[in-house]
Protein backbone atom coordinates (compact mmCIF):
# COMPACT_ATOMS: atom_id res chain seq x y z
CA UNK A 1 0.00 0.00 0.00
CA UNK A 2 1.35 3.64 -1.02
CA UNK A 3 0.70 6.27 1.45
CA UNK A 4 0.63 9.50 -0.69
CA UNK A 5 2.43 12.68 1.23
CA UNK A 6 -0.37 14.15 2.24
CA UNK A 7 -2.18 11.68 4.32
CA UNK A 8 1.10 11.29 5.86
CA UNK A 9 1.33 15.05 7.01
CA UNK A 10 -2.14 14.50 7.91
CA UNK A 11 -1.02 11.19 10.26
CA UNK A 12 1.60 12.92 12.26
CA UNK A 13 -0.74 16.14 12.75
CA UNK A 14 -3.26 13.70 14.40
CA UNK A 15 -0.51 11.78 16.22
CA UNK A 16 0.85 15.09 17.52
CA UNK A 17 -2.47 16.58 18.69
CA UNK A 18 -3.30 13.12 20.27
CA UNK A 19 0.42 13.42 22.16
CA UNK A 20 -0.40 17.54 23.47
CA UNK A 21 -4.23 15.69 24.67
CA UNK A 22 -2.60 13.33 27.07
CA UNK A 23 -0.31 16.13 28.06
CA UNK A 24 -2.55 17.87 29.05
CA UNK A 25 -4.90 15.16 30.52
CA UNK A 26 -1.25 14.24 32.68
CA UNK A 27 -1.32 17.77 34.15
CA UNK A 28 -4.49 18.27 34.96
CA UNK A 29 -4.56 14.97 36.82
CA UNK A 30 -1.49 16.40 38.76
CA UNK A 31 -3.54 19.43 39.33
CA UNK A 32 -6.54 17.77 40.81
CA UNK A 33 -4.16 15.74 43.15
CA UNK A 34 -2.77 18.75 44.75
CA UNK A 35 -4.62 20.28 47.14
CA UNK A 36 -5.46 23.92 46.69
CA UNK A 37 -3.70 25.91 49.10
CA UNK A 38 -6.40 29.20 50.35
CA UNK A 39 -5.90 32.63 52.10
CA UNK A 40 -8.75 32.27 54.11
CA UNK A 41 -9.27 30.24 56.79
CA UNK A 42 -12.06 27.25 57.66
CA UNK A 43 -13.49 30.19 60.03
CA UNK A 44 -16.17 31.63 58.88
CA UNK A 45 -17.42 35.47 59.23
CA UNK A 46 -16.03 38.63 58.00
CA UNK A 47 -13.68 38.02 61.41
CA UNK A 48 -11.85 35.45 59.91
CA UNK A 49 -7.97 35.19 60.00
CA UNK A 50 -5.92 35.69 57.01
CA UNK A 51 -2.94 32.38 56.27
CA UNK A 52 -0.13 35.35 54.91
CA UNK A 53 3.13 35.68 55.33
CA UNK A 54 4.89 38.18 57.65
CA UNK A 55 7.28 39.70 55.59
CA UNK A 56 4.50 42.77 55.56
CA UNK A 57 4.32 42.84 59.53
CA UNK A 58 8.20 42.61 59.75
CA UNK A 59 8.53 45.58 57.62
CA UNK A 60 9.19 49.27 58.99
CA UNK A 61 6.17 51.22 58.84
CA UNK A 62 7.80 54.80 58.94
CA UNK A 63 11.61 55.44 58.93
CA UNK A 64 12.13 58.59 60.93
CA UNK A 65 14.42 58.08 63.41
CA UNK A 66 14.90 54.60 63.44
CA UNK A 67 12.79 52.06 62.06
CA UNK A 68 8.92 52.10 63.29
CA UNK A 69 6.95 48.68 63.33
CA UNK A 70 3.87 47.30 64.48
CA UNK A 71 2.13 43.85 66.02
CA UNK A 72 -1.25 44.38 65.79
CA UNK A 73 -4.04 46.53 63.70
CA UNK A 74 -4.66 48.55 66.77
CA UNK A 75 -1.14 49.35 67.07
CA UNK A 76 -0.60 50.24 63.23
CA UNK A 77 -3.66 52.46 63.61
CA UNK A 78 -1.96 54.23 66.05
CA UNK A 79 0.96 55.01 64.69
CA UNK A 80 -1.14 55.75 61.78
CA UNK A 81 -2.63 58.82 63.56
CA UNK A 82 0.11 59.94 65.68
CA UNK A 83 2.04 60.51 61.81
CA UNK A 84 -0.75 62.43 60.97
CA UNK A 85 -0.91 64.33 64.22
CA UNK A 86 2.92 65.15 63.52
CA UNK A 87 2.36 66.23 59.69
CA UNK A 88 -0.81 68.23 59.99
CA UNK A 89 -1.64 69.30 64.26
CA UNK A 90 -3.01 72.25 62.99
CA UNK A 91 -6.34 70.71 60.62
CA UNK A 92 -8.60 69.85 63.10
CA UNK A 93 -11.13 68.61 60.91
CA UNK A 94 -8.32 66.05 59.04
CA UNK A 95 -7.27 64.52 62.36
CA UNK A 96 -10.58 63.60 62.98
CA UNK A 97 -11.87 62.21 59.83
CA UNK A 98 -7.91 60.29 60.13
CA UNK A 99 -8.40 59.09 63.60
CA UNK A 100 -12.28 57.79 62.97
CA UNK A 101 -11.29 55.76 59.25
CA UNK A 102 -8.46 54.23 61.11
CA UNK A 103 -9.76 52.88 64.00
CA UNK A 104 -12.34 51.48 61.91
CA UNK A 105 -9.54 50.01 59.59
CA UNK A 106 -7.43 48.30 62.28
CA UNK A 107 -9.06 44.83 62.08
CA UNK A 108 -8.08 44.68 58.39
CA UNK A 109 -4.88 45.78 59.35
CA UNK A 110 -4.88 42.80 61.81
CA UNK A 111 -5.86 40.37 59.33
CA UNK A 112 -3.77 42.08 56.60
CA UNK A 113 -0.78 43.69 57.76
CA UNK A 114 0.21 45.16 53.84
CA UNK A 115 -3.11 47.73 54.01
CA UNK A 116 -1.13 49.75 56.48
CA UNK A 117 0.73 50.71 54.01
CA UNK A 118 -1.83 51.21 51.79
CA UNK A 119 -3.66 53.49 54.52
CA UNK A 120 -0.04 55.26 54.55
CA UNK A 121 -0.32 56.86 51.51
CA UNK A 122 -3.83 57.47 51.61
CA UNK A 123 -3.16 59.72 54.34
CA UNK A 124 -1.21 62.07 51.87
CA UNK A 125 -3.30 63.91 48.48
CA UNK A 126 -1.73 63.86 45.34
CA UNK A 127 -2.21 67.20 44.19
CA UNK A 128 -3.64 70.40 46.68
CA UNK A 129 -4.28 73.58 45.53
CA UNK A 130 -4.98 76.98 46.81
CA UNK A 131 -4.94 79.96 45.31
CA UNK A 132 -6.53 84.15 45.62
CA UNK A 133 -10.00 84.33 44.53
CA UNK A 134 -10.54 88.06 43.84
CA UNK A 135 -14.12 89.69 42.68
CA UNK A 136 -15.90 92.99 42.55
CA UNK A 137 -19.38 93.24 44.55
CA UNK A 138 -21.94 95.42 43.79
CA UNK A 139 -20.68 98.70 45.42
CA UNK A 140 -17.40 98.11 42.86
CA UNK A 141 -15.01 97.44 45.92
CA UNK A 142 -12.67 94.25 45.11
CA UNK A 143 -13.08 91.15 47.49
CA UNK A 144 -10.91 88.73 48.28
CA UNK A 145 -11.54 84.71 49.21
CA UNK A 146 -9.13 81.24 49.40
CA UNK A 147 -9.93 78.93 46.81
CA UNK A 148 -8.81 75.35 46.92
CA UNK A 149 -8.96 72.58 45.47
CA UNK A 150 -7.76 69.15 45.91
CA UNK A 151 -7.04 66.07 43.55
CA UNK A 152 -6.96 63.58 46.68
CA UNK A 153 -6.78 59.76 44.31
CA UNK A 154 -7.07 58.75 41.09
CA UNK A 155 -6.71 55.40 42.54
CA UNK A 156 -10.64 54.55 40.95
CA UNK A 157 -10.55 56.74 38.07
CA UNK A 158 -10.40 60.56 36.95
CA UNK A 159 -11.08 63.25 39.46
CA UNK A 160 -14.38 64.13 40.49
CA UNK A 161 -15.74 65.98 43.10
CA UNK A 162 -18.02 68.44 44.23
CA UNK A 163 -17.14 72.70 45.42
CA UNK A 164 -18.56 73.26 49.09
CA UNK A 165 -18.78 77.25 50.12
CA UNK A 166 -18.95 78.76 53.49
CA UNK A 167 -16.87 81.12 55.60
CA UNK A 168 -16.57 77.35 58.29
CA UNK A 169 -14.45 76.33 55.06
CA UNK A 170 -10.76 75.53 55.22
CA UNK A 171 -7.79 73.66 54.14
CA UNK A 172 -8.18 71.07 57.00
CA UNK A 173 -12.07 70.51 55.70
CA UNK A 174 -11.21 70.42 52.67
CA UNK A 175 -8.56 67.63 52.90
CA UNK A 176 -11.20 65.64 55.22
CA UNK A 177 -13.87 65.86 52.56
CA UNK A 178 -11.44 64.40 49.94
CA UNK A 179 -10.55 61.57 52.12
CA UNK A 180 -14.01 60.76 52.94
CA UNK A 181 -14.85 60.71 49.45
CA UNK A 182 -11.73 58.01 48.49
CA UNK A 183 -13.59 55.90 50.70
CA UNK A 184 -17.34 57.06 49.65
CA UNK A 185 -16.48 56.19 46.17
CA UNK A 186 -14.79 52.46 47.02
CA UNK A 187 -18.39 51.73 48.45
CA UNK A 188 -20.25 53.01 45.76
CA UNK A 189 -18.42 51.20 42.84
CA UNK A 190 -18.03 54.27 40.47
CA UNK A 191 -14.82 54.34 38.73
CA UNK A 192 -14.27 57.84 39.54
CA UNK A 193 -10.93 59.67 41.75
CA UNK A 194 -12.03 61.87 44.62
CA UNK A 195 -11.72 64.95 44.23
CA UNK A 196 -13.18 68.18 46.43
CA UNK A 197 -13.06 71.98 46.48
CA UNK A 198 -14.40 75.06 47.83
CA UNK A 199 -13.84 78.52 49.17
CA UNK A 200 -14.34 80.51 52.61
CA UNK A 201 -17.34 82.54 50.23
CA UNK A 202 -20.47 83.53 51.89
CA UNK A 203 -23.04 82.96 49.45
CA UNK A 204 -26.22 83.46 52.15
CA UNK A 205 -25.55 87.41 52.73
CA UNK A 206 -24.17 87.83 48.70
CA UNK A 207 -26.59 89.28 45.92
CA UNK A 208 -27.20 86.94 42.76
CA UNK A 209 -24.94 88.86 40.57
CA UNK A 210 -22.26 88.54 43.65
CA UNK A 211 -22.49 84.68 43.35
CA UNK A 212 -22.28 84.67 39.46
CA UNK A 213 -19.02 86.94 39.20
CA UNK A 214 -17.11 85.20 42.61
CA UNK A 215 -17.90 81.63 40.58
CA UNK A 216 -16.53 83.60 37.02
CA UNK A 217 -13.11 84.51 39.11
CA UNK A 218 -13.12 81.46 41.09
CA UNK A 219 -12.99 79.04 37.86
CA UNK A 220 -10.95 81.60 35.89
CA UNK A 221 -8.12 81.09 38.67
CA UNK A 222 -8.61 77.50 39.16
CA UNK A 223 -8.54 76.85 35.05
CA UNK A 224 -4.65 78.05 35.79
CA UNK A 225 -3.95 74.89 37.38
CA UNK A 226 -6.19 72.39 36.69
CA UNK A 227 -6.63 73.33 32.85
Amino acid sequence: MIVRPSYCAAYRAIAARHVQQQQAAIVTRLMSSTPKKHLVTHEEGVHQTMKLPTAWRNKPLFRRQGDVRFKSGMEASKLLIAEAHRRDSHEAEYIDSIASTMECLSPLFDRNPRYAFVAKQLMEPERFIQFRVAWMDDVGVVRLNRGFRIQYSSSLGPYQGPLHLGSHVNGGLIKALGFDNVFSNGLTGYDVGSSVGGSDFNPFDKSEAEVQRFCQSYMTELAKYVG
